[in-house]
C-alpha cells in the first residue's frame, strides 16, 4: 500500500518543516531543563550521553512518527484505524492514537499558563520593576501573578487565543508562517542574551557549573535522565510529531531535517543555559531550576538597570515565544481530530479544542491559588498532570509505537512507510534501533518514572 497524496496539502519547503520541527522541539523545558541536567550529572559528560541517547533512541523514534503520520494523511485516530486494518491487528492498537492526543492537550494545559507567567514577567521587566529584590520580594512577586486567579487567567486566556488564532489560518499560513519568524528570532534573540551574560557578567563560572567535565557526577541515574530527557524534548510519544508528518511530502529529506532539528534545538539550550547561568551566579545566587529558577532567582538577578532590565524582557519574551511555537505544534493534531471526525471547519474546530484545553488549564493556574491545598497522594492537579504527561503517558505512547512498528506492522508494510528514501542499509540501521535500544531504553524510563528501579535498588542494598 503507497503512501497517500494529502488532501489538505503540503508544508511549503523542507526548511521550513525544518523550522516548525525545531519550534515544535524547543521550549521552556528544554531551555531550563538542559542545563540544569548537565549541572547535576557531569556537564559535557552528561551532554554526550543525552546526545548518544538521542542517536540510538529518539532519532529512529522520530522518523518512525514522522513516516507514521505521512503514511497516514489522517488525523490521530482515523489514521490509526487505517494502519491497524492495514496490518491487520487488533484494534486495541487504535488507542495509540488516543494516549498521542491526550498527553499533547494535557501538556498544552499548563504550558499555557507557564507561558500566561512569561508574558507577564517580560511586561514587569521592561517596567523595570525588578530592582533590587530580595530573595522574599521576589516570591512575592511570583505569588502576586500565581496566586492572583484573575491575574492568572487573563494571561492564560490570552496566550491560548494567540494560538487558536495561529492554528485557525490553517497548517501553513498558521502554524508554518509563525514558526519561519518566530524561531529565527528566538534563535538570535538567544545569541545576544549569551553574549551580553557572558560579558557583562560570569560566564566562565557558567561554564565551570554546568559544561565543564565531572565525571564523578555521572552515574546510572543520570544516564536514565539524559535518555528521558531526550525523548521528552523532541516532542515523541504525545501525536505532536505525526500530526506534522501528515503533512510531508514523500520527497522530503527527513534524516537530515531531523539530524538538524535536533542539533539546533541542542544549541539553544547551551545558549540560554549560559545566558541563564552566566546571569544568576554572576549575581552570587544558587541557580536551581524550573519555576522557581524562572520565576524567582532570575529576577533577583539581572538587577535593575537599563540593561539587565532589557536583558529580562527579552528572556521572557523569549520564553513566550518558544513555548508559542511548541503550543501551536500541539493544537494542531488535536484541531485536526475535530475536523476530520465532526467534519467542522478549522476555525471552528481550533476554537473548540483551544476552549476544552483552556478549562483544563484552570486546574493548573488554580493549583497555585485556592486549590493548592487540594492534594492527592501529596500531589496538587499540577504536579499530577505534569507526572502523568511527561513521565507516564508519552514513554507509554512512545514505546507502543516501537513495539507496533516492529512487532505487529507487516515487513513490507513497515518498508512503504520510506517512501522514496528507502535504502536497504538505512531501513536495517533504522529497523534495528528501534527493536532494541529504542524500545529498551523507553522501558527503562518508564520503570525509573514509576519508581520501580529506586525500589529496586533499595531492596538491592538491603540484601
Amino acid at each position: 500500500m503507497n503512501i497517500r497524496e494529502s488532501s489538505y496539502g503540503y508544508w511549503s519547503s523542507s526548511p521550513a518543516f525544518l523550522w516548525v520541527a525545531v519550534g515544535a522541539m524547543i521550549g521552556v523545558g528544554n531551555a531550563v531543563r538542559l542545563p540544569y541536567l548537565m549541572s547535576e550529572y557531569g556537564g559535557v559528560l552528561f551532554l554526550g550521553v543525552y546526545l548518544l541517547g538521542l542517536a540510538l533512541v529518539g532519532l529512529p523514534l522520530l522518523l518512525a512518527e514522522w513516516m507514521l503520520g505521512r503514511w497516514m494523511r489522517d488525523d490521530l485516530i482515523a489514521g490509526y484505524a487505517r494502519l491497524v486494518e492495514a496490518a491487520k491487528a487488533r484494534r486495541v492498537w487504535l488507542g495509540i492514537g488516543g494516549l498521542a492526543l491526550l498527553t499533547a492537550g494535557l501538556i498544552l494545559s499548563y504550558y499555557s499558563v507557564i507561558a500566561g507567567w512569561s508574558l507577564a514577567y517580560g511586561f514587569r521587566a521592561a517596567s523595570g520593576s525588578f530592582g533590587q529584590l530580595t530573595q522574599e520580594g521576589a516570591r512575592a512577586v511570583f505569588l502576586g501573578v500565581a496566586q492572583d486567579p484573575e491575574r492568572s487567567l487573563s494571561w492564560h486566556t490570552l496566550f491560548m487565543v494567540a494560538v487558536c488564532v495561529i492554528v485557525s489560518h490553517g497548517f501553513r499560513e498558521g502554524v508554518e508562517r509563525a514558526a519561519r519568524r518566530m524561531v529565527p528570532a528566538a534563535l538570535l534573540i538567544a545569541v545576544l542574551m549569551c553574549l551580553y551574560a557572558m560579558r557583562n557578567r560570569d560566564g566562565l563560572a557558567a561554564y565551570e557549573y554546568f559544561i565543564a567535565p565531572h565525571p564523578e557526577k555521572l552515574t546510572w541515574r543520570g544516564v536514565i535522565e539524559g535518555l528521558h530527557h531526550g525523548f521528552f524534548t523532541l516532542g515523541l510519544g504525545m501525536g505532536v510529531m505525526m500530526g506534522l508528518g501528515s503533512y510531508l511530502p514523500v520527497s522530503a529529506p527527513i534524516r537530515r531535517i531531523a539530524v538538524a532539528a535536533i542539533l539546533v534545538d541542542t544549541a539553544f539550550s547551551l545558549l540560554a543555559g549560559l545566558a541563564v547561568y552566566s546571569v544568576v551566579l554572576g549575581a552570587g545566587l544558587e541557580p536551581g531550576t524550573g519555576i522557581s529558577l524562572m520565576f524567582e532567582t532570575l529576577p533577583r538577578a539581572v538587577g535593575g538597570d537599563f540593561g539587565a532590565s532589557l536583558f529580562a524582557t527579552a528572556l521572557y519574551f523569549l520564553l513566550f515565544i518558544v513555548t508559542m511555537t511548541s503550543a501551536t505544534a500541539m493544537l494542531e493534531p488535536v484541531s485536526r481530530y475535530f475536523m476530520d471526525r465532526q467534519r467542522w471547519t478549522r476555525v471552528f474546530a481550533a476554537t473548540c479544542a483551544a476552549l476544552l484545553i483552556w478549562f483544563v488549564g484552570l486546574g493548573t493556574l488554580l493549583s497555585f491559588s485556592v486549590m493548592q491545598d487540594l492534594r492527592l497522594w501529596g500531589r496538587n492537579f499540577f504536579e499530577w498532570v505534569q507526572l502523568l504527561t511527561a513521565s507516564w503517558f508519552a514513554p507509554i505512547d512512545g514505546l507502543l509505537i516501537c513495539v507496533f512498528v516492529v512487532s505487529i506492522m507487516p515487513r513490507d508494510l513497515v518498508r512503504t512507510l520510506w517512501g522514496a528514501e528507502l535504502q536497504p542499509w538505512l531501513y536495517k540501521l533504522w529497523f534495528g534501533l528501534l527493536r532494541y535500544p529504542a524500545r529498551l531504553g523507553l522501558i527503562v524510563v518508564l520503570l525509573y518514572a514509576l519508581g520501580i528501579i529506586d525500589w529496586l535498588i533499595s531492596l538491592w542494598s538491603v540484601a
